[in-house]
């Protein structure tokens, strides 16, 4: 069973404060990698502890999810 599905406002990133349904809700978004997760979250970005297990979300988010192939993140800043 999904770790997700019993508690998704469980915390993944301890140093980030970053729980496991703003990891989805990124995915969602268009992030793709665990990279885009880091680059939108700071999730794993402190000691990297967590960065298995945003792995596990991001594996188990892309094997079971729909999604749309043209939906991505723009990470640059409009100043």
């Amino acid at each position: 069973m999904n770790k997700m599905a019993n508690n998704p406002g469980r915390l993944v990133c301890l140093c980030n404060h970053v729980t496991a349904q703003e990891i989805v809700n990124v995915l969602k978004a268009g992030a793709f990698t665990v990279y885009d997760v880091q680059q939108f979250t700071s999730a794993g970005t402190g000691c990297s502890r967590c960065v298995r297990e945003i792995e596990a979300i991001v594996q188990h988010y892309h094997s079971t999810a729909k999604k749309d192939p043209q939906l991505r993140i723009n990470f640059e800043s409009e100043s």
